[in-house]
């Protein structure tokens, strides 16, 4: 006798699937699952570079375009209507309301919508228009998840009680320290053995605050240290332009890079100068390749993997990050190899 079991039907929501923190956690949510239980799209409104990506784990990327509206509304609608779908997974975006209400005007069950951030740099006075704006988010949800308790009292300011903390994961084994390719990532950079490789990751914003380091850069700068960021977004341009104007010689841009694990174990320590977190996954990849991480207390607490790998440093501080960074014990020559 057979049995036939059928696959719940899940859709991810997010404007478009580019190297970011998000796209990673729903990647890893989507590999790491059921796949026998589980079939999963992902709605966007344009192509993106991770797309190939997804693909290979078996989902449909399905594009509707955002030219306005009520059109936006009509499209989503006829594809609900088509396709019936179980869940209906949102990610942080300013269509989440639209979504969220065609969903239930359509008879989804299981309407999910996920925090990723929480704009703690915002004034206090402006924190109550939350209460109008995120009860947008909350009316049409079944499901309120935050990947940590900071997002979701942030996002979901009435309901944060109800929502659940769903922690970001990431695969261990790839961050593990590797000594060859830490070996071969720094002859490929030209630096010494002894030259302290201090890396941030992170799209170039005023969120992840890659300035600060340009700053602490031209301060140590008759000291043996360089400075990688890696990563591209819309200060990328003006980052580099003040680099070479104001001639950083120990600071170096490398824009998008695929290979973030290997950089982390050429690294010796991970500078994480962000004005606002919901979480920050790539602190935990780092303090998984064995590197020290000096971070702002913005950071959430669930970054700490309780492994003694992360400082906490306030930005107007500015003479404990330069000490810090330079501390003899930070470098990651002392990391071990694991089989």
């Amino acid at each position: 006798m057979y049995i036939c079991v059928r696959m719940e039907k899940i859709l991810h929501v997010y404007p478009q699937l580019n190297c970011g923190g998000t796209e990673m956690v729903i990647y890893n949510l989507i590999k790491y699952s059921n796949n026998a239980e589980f079939h999963y799209d992902i709605l966007v409104q344009k192509k993106g570079e991770m797309d190939l990506a997804f693909e290979g784990l078996g989902c449909r990327i399905i594009v509707v375009s955002k030219e306005c509206r009520k059109s936006y509304e009509f499209q989503l609608r006829d594809f609900f209507v088509e396709y019936h779908y179980d869940v209906v997974h949102t990610h942080m975006h300013e269509e989440i309301p639209i979504v969220l209400k065609v969903a239930k005007e359509t008879g989804i069950r299981h309407r999910i919508v996920h925090s990723h951030n929480a704009r703690i740099d915002i004034p206090r006075f402006l924190w109550p228009f939350r209460f109008f704006k995120h009860y947008k988010y909350e009316r049409n949800a079944t499901h309120l998840l935050g990947c940590s308790e900071l997002a979701l009292k942030w996002f979901f300011p009435t309901r944060w009680r109800k929502g659940m903390v769903v922690y970001n994961g990431i695969d261990l084994d790839a961050f593990q320290f590797n000594q060859q390719v830490r070996e071969e990532y720094r002859k490929r950079l030209g630096v010494k053995d002894n030259t302290i490789l201090a890396v941030t990751v992170g799209r170039c914003t005023e969120q992840k605050n890659q300035h600060f380091i340009i700053d602490r850069a031209k301060e140590l700068i008759e000291e043996d240290i360089l400075f990688l960021i890696i990563g591209e977004g819309p200060l990328f341009s003006a980052l580099q332009e003040r680099v070479e104007k104001e001639n950083v010689t120990n600071v170096r841009l490398l824009g998008k890079q695929f290979d973030i694990a290997n950089w982390l174990s050429a690294a010796d320590i991970f500078v994480f100068p962000s004005i606002y977190e919901g979480l920050g996954i790539v602190a935990i990849e780092a303090q998984t390749a064995g590197l020290k991480v000096y971070s702002t207390p913005q950071i959430p607490k669930e970054v700490d993997m309780g492994l003694g790998l992360l400082n906490r440093i306030p930005l107007s501080d500015t003479q404990s990050w330069n000490k810090m960074m330079l501390m003899s014990d930070a470098s990651a020559c002392t990391r071990e190899e694991k089989s």
